[in-house]
């Protein structure tokens, strides 16, 4: 961090504030499948007394529970009749607190799309080092590690804009839970950009002062209700201030949950494989992590790691054993084991917190897989046959806000001419 942003932790306070579960929504409705409603929690950021709460739609066709405390609920609801078909449609719900002395707003940002026709595989040819998807609006955004951010629909496949000139050579890209800011490592100039995705306006410039890893990620999360960045090998940078709220993450693969109350990353290398954790908490006003714990495995070539949204659930995608691993957030002690076939190698956890684990599919009929929290299977998506001989690129594969799409390329080592896959999810 450049002596700009030090010393900026002061500046970064943290009073009780209401917590979106979720600040960003993506809806939609095709034929023979609909994503209507969704439902969130309403919490504190602070242990305190419950607070009463009330919402409001901006937009006639999103329908919102009305009015609660915090713990409970907050459910959204789509009436897309009066809606024109293949277009974007945006509401902004606005929750508040009502009486106390405790007062705060926040909004939530809900997507809609209303389809004509029913989803479809596409594949387009695109190499890609990095895949955000927007967890709001129907776009992935793709990077082939040059300097240009493609945008692509998640529905038809097809790109419609580029945001260029973002970064001499692009290392790795996130999307903030709102969808308003895309985040772009610089690994030339040693930095983090942010920004506005609709516009390509620059919103911010988060110097690293290292170089970045090979694997090196970043991760958007809220610890506290403050938007920050969580970047491997470095800070936890408040947005769009700068601030670092604390140092010393791992240069490793991180997982953070959305609330960004515990960070996880998994040992490549130099030794068997370990998964690591670390807590969040406020300590005398500030930001502070607690000690490591970790849990050592026979694994082996592992490149997939996810966190539900909770945090209660650790999910690893490791090329042996054939098998996604389960660990439990605070123990770290295994609890589940879910199937897959050979070479396990992403893992996403969705907007509707299912796991989506992903394998290298080499030569296999299906690839991805989707579970419960419980561990059940919801189904599998087929290996696209012209894809089947390629098999499926490491540490790159996301997932759309609605949950009905899975973007994912083929792996580079097979073919340098990859192939970007827009697939749909059971």
């Amino acid at each position: 961090m450049d002596a700009a942003t030090q010393g900026m932790e002061s500046a970064i306070k943290f009073p009780p504030r209401l917590f979106l579960s979720s600040n960003g929504i993506a809806l939609s409705q095709f034929p023979g499948r609909k994503t209507l409603s969704r439902s969130i929690g309403v919490s504190l950021t602070l242990p305190g007394s419950p607070a009463s709460w009330i919402a409001t739609s901006n937009q006639p066709w999103l329908s919102v529970t009305a009015s609660g405390v915090t713990g409970r609920k907050l459910t959204v609801t789509a009436d897309p009749t009066s809606l024109p078909h293949n277009q974007f449609y945006q509401a902004i719900v606005t929750v508040k607190t009502t009486g106390g002395s405790f007062k705060d707003t926040e909004t939530l940002r809900v997507g809609m799309w209303n389809g004509s026709k029913r989803l479809e595989d596409w594949i387009i040819q695109q190499n890609a080092t990095s895949i955000a998807a927007n967890p709001v609006e129907p776009v992935a955004y793709v990077s082939d590690g040059g300097s240009t951010v493609v945008e692509f629909n998640v529905y038809s496949g097809e790109p419609f804009a580029e945001i260029e000139n973002v970064a001499p050579s692009i290392a790795a890209l996130e999307i903030s839970s709102d969808g308003r800011t895309l985040f772009v490592a610089d690994s030339t100039n040693r930095r983090i950009i942010a920004l506005d995705p609709a516009n390509a306006r620059l919103l911010g410039v988060y110097p690293l002062g290292y170089k970045l890893p090979y694997d090196f990620n970043m991760v958007f999360a809220r610890p506290f209700g403050q938007p920050a960045i969580y970047a491997s090998g470095g800070p936890i940078i408040a947005f769009p201030s700068g601030a670092r709220l604390a140092g010393g993450l791992p240069r490793n693969v991180v997982a953070v949950p959305p609330n960004g109350m515990s960070v996880f990353w998994l040992q490549r290398g130099g030794g068997p494989p370990t998964l690591y954790s670390r807590h969040v908490s406020l300590k005398n006003g500030a930001i502070s992590l607690s000690p490591t714990k970790s849990v050592n495995s026979s694994w082996d070539n592992c490149n997939g790691l996810a966190v539900s949204q909770n945090g209660e659930h650790v999910y690893t995608a490791c090329a042996a054993p054939d098998e996604f691993d389960v660990y439990d957030g605070n123990t770290l002690s295994k609890v589940q084991t879910l199937p897959a076939p050979f070479g396990p190698n992403n893992a996403v956890v969705d907007a509707e917190n299912d796991f989506v684990g992903g394998t290298d599919g080499l030569d296999e009929n299906y690839d991805v897989f989707v579970f419960n929290q419980s561990g059940f299977s919801l189904g599998a998506v087929p290996t696209i046959p012209t894809k089947y001989g390629e098999g499926q690129q490491p540490s790159l594969m996301s997932v759309s806000g609605d949950c009905t799409r899975v973007i994912s390329v083929t792996d580079v080592q097979l073919n340098s001419a990859q192939t970007l896959m827009f697939r749909t999810l059971p």
